[in-house]
This record gives C-alpha cells, sequence and structure tokens, in this order.
C-alpha cells in the first residue's frame, strides 16, 4: 500500500485523460422500500486507488454503479472535477469499469476486445486505425500480454483474460477507472500476483481509481485509502495504518483483521468483566457499559494468579505458526480466541487466563 500519488504522465504512459476529483455528497439509493445507501459522502482526490471495502449487503457495488451512471440515486450528488456528473449519460462519463466476471466477447480477439471501445466511437472522435492499433499494442505490453493480441478469449487463463478486461477499460483514457470484485473469480495465488500487478500499473497510470473488494486484505495492499461500509453507511475512511490501528467502532475493528470483542464495564479507571478486575485499564474519564476488542496474536498468559480475563478452551487448531485456542469467557460463554505457540497445545475444557497487550475500548 502506498500513499497517494501525483500521476507521472509521460510518452510511455497511456493516462492521456487527466484523473479527476471525484466528490459524493448525501448519496442516498432506495430499491422499491428497501435503502441501499443511507446519505453516503465521499471526496476523493485525482490519482487515488480507493478501496470500497465492506461484506456483501453494505452498498459498496450500488455505489459503484451510481458513479458508472449505471444505476441514479435516489437523492444526493456526484461530482467530477466540481461539475455535476448525474446530469451525464453514461458514454459522455468516460468511465472505464472492469468486472468480477470479464465480459470479454469471446468471438472477438485479445486486440478486438481492447480497441472495442475505441472502434464504436462515433467517427468524428474515433482515432484513426494507426492509433488504435499503436494504443492496443502498448498496452498489451503494460499489461504483460506482448504478442497475445491474436489469440481469443478461451485460449487464455483467468489471470490473463483480467487483464484484458483492464486493458480493455484504460484503452479508452477514461478520467475515473471502476473495478468491482476484478479479481474474485481467481484463485489465491494468482488474486495475489494481480493485485501486486494493478498497483504497479495504477503508479503508472495514475487514474482516480475506485476498488471494490470484500478481501480486507486486498483493500490494505492496494489502496491509497479504505473506505470501510455497513448496511449502506460508510463506518471509517483512512489509510491501512487508522483503519487497522485506529478502528473507528467495534464492526470496523472485528471486520479489519481477525479480533475478538468482549462485553465490559469501566469502573474506578479499571476494566472490568463480570464484576472483577481483568487487570486491564480503562480510558481516563470513561465509565459504564462498553466493549474491549483485542486481537489473538497479541496477548500474554497469565500464570501467577493475577487479575486477568480467563475463558474455557472448546478448541484448538493449528494456526500457521501459532496455536489458535478458542474460549468461552465469563458467565455468559462470550466466544474468544487467543494465540499461544504450536508447542505449547491445551486440552479442550481446560482453563487459560490471559490479558491483552493492547486493546480498543468502545463505549456503549
Amino acid at each position: 500500500m502506498m500513499n497517494a500519488i501525483t500521476p507521472v504522465v509521460t510518452e510511455d504512459s497511456i493516462a492521456l485523460g487527466l484523473p479527476i476529483d471525484v466528490s459524493i455528497e448525501n448519496v442516498v439509493k432506495a430499491f422499491d422500500d428497501t435503502p441501499a445507501l443511507h446519505g453516503v459522502s465521499l471526496d476523493v482526490k485525482a490519482g487515488e486507488l480507493v478501496a470500497l471495502l465492506g461484506p456483501s449487503g453494505s452498498g459498496k457495488t450500488t455505489l459503484l454503479r451510481i458513479l458508472a451512471g449505471l444505476d441514479a440515486p435516489t437523492s444526493g450528488r456526484v461530482l467530477f472535477d466540481g461539475s455535476d456528473a448525474l446530469g451525464l449519460p453514461v458514454q459522455d462519463r468516460n468511465i472505464g469499469f472492469v468486472f468480477q466476471h470479464y465480459a470479454l466477447f469471446r468471438h472477438m480477439t485479445v486486440f478486438d476486445n481492447i480497441a472495442f471501445g475505441l472502434t464504436v466511437r462515433p467517427r468524428a472522435s474515433r482515432p484513426p486505425k494507426a492509433e488504435i492499433r499503436k494504443r492496443v499494442l502498448h498496452l498489451l505490453d503494460l499489461v504483460q500480454l506482448g504478442g497475445l493480441e491474436k489469440r481469443y478469449p478461451a485460449q487464455l487463463s483467468g489471470g490473463q483474460r483480467q487483464r484484458v478486461a483492464l486493458a480493455r477499460a484504460l484503452a479508452i483514457e477514461p478520467r475515473v477507472l471502476l473495478l468491482d470484485e476484478p479479481f474474485g473469480a481467481l484463485d489465491a495465488q494468482v488474486r495475489k500476483d494481480l493485485r501486486r500487478w494493478l498497483r504497479e500499473i495504477h503508479d503508472r497510470t495514475g487514474h482516480t481509481t475506485f476498488f471494490v473488494t470484500h478481501d480486507q486484505e486486498e483493500a490494505l495492499e492496494l489502496a491509497d485509502r479504505v473506505v470501510v461500509m455497513s448496511k449502506g453507511r460508510i463506518e471509517q475512511v483512512g489509510t491501512a495504518d487508522e483503519i487497522y490501528d485506529q478502528p473507528a467502532s467495534p464492526f470496523v475493528f472485528s471486520f479489519i483483521g481477525e479480533s475478538s470483542l468482549l462485553p465490559v464495564t469501566l469502573v474506578d479507571g479499571q476494566i472490568q468483566l463480570d464484576g472483577r478486575p481483568v487487570g486491564l485499564a480503562a480510558p481516563q474519564g470513561q465509565s459504564g457499559t462498553a466493549t474491549l476488542g483485542f486481537r489473538p496474536h497479541d496477548i500474554a498468559i497469565v500464570q501467577d494468579g493475577g487479575p486477568a480475563i480467563s475463558g474455557q478452551i472448546i478448541a484448538e487448531r493449528r494456526h500457521g505458526a501459532r496455536r489458535r485456542l478458542e474460549l468461552h469467557v465469563g458467565a455468559e460463554a462470550h466466544r474468544a480466541e487467543i494465540d499461544v505457540p504450536a508447542d505449547q497445545g491445551r486440552q479442550i475444557g481446560s482453563q487459560v487466563a490471559f490479558r491483552p497487550n493492547h486493546w480498543r475500548i468502545f463505549p456503549a
């Protein structure tokens, strides 16, 4: 993950359509009586790569379709460089769109797929054939598919087909690039390779880019900023470090990274569980009910009988270089998970006491 960049546009760059600022202002979208977006607002700077991250039904694809002009909002505004974009038809927004399932024309060669958006332009705005050919071959080199222009989609791997789809989107010199789960249909290793490659492509071309994903690792690795969405609302916007280290809500904490959440009470500067101190200090000036959040890997086992969180082990499994223990904690058997060294297995049903090294408190 890198910070927002100023796009480097050179003779070798295909970013001839300069990137633009995008402002989303209080956008509401309802399908019949079902709300999909609740007053979403977001400002994206020219050249940023922004990830829209959230579970299914969070509204991220709906927002992307509104930007593309495929759906209209119930209310609100979308501005491209300060000008109203909602009044523009799809063909005039100059949007590059890449879908999860490629959407390539099976009867066309790779060359013709990439060139399609240029060849169907009205004659007055259509580039000469020589320029189209030059641009397509340049894009093939950019997406590392040089020499494959005569193949058909069926002769390519899934990863190669998605590269063709991206090249086709870039061919029209879009002002904004929209990517809707572009790697969702690919296996894990290909996804990892392609997202690293996509970040390199973005740094070379500098498009203002919206990237929809439900994969937190993908969002944190790729994006300049991450927009975490839930139930049609934006929960938090920030860099990968801000989202992971300073989550704004229990939802963000639990959705980004592995985590456990426990209901606690803040009394006299201490965090209590079931009325007993657990050896953690409450935030200054806070009292009452709250939620304690911690990461499974960031805990210390307590063996001296001091104040701690105690739980009964109900399951254990190997988790990479560590061993993951699943616990029932407290009188109401709240679920929590902690990691211990792989060679320190514990018996199911036994008790374990621990304290988080770092934690977050979310007041009720």
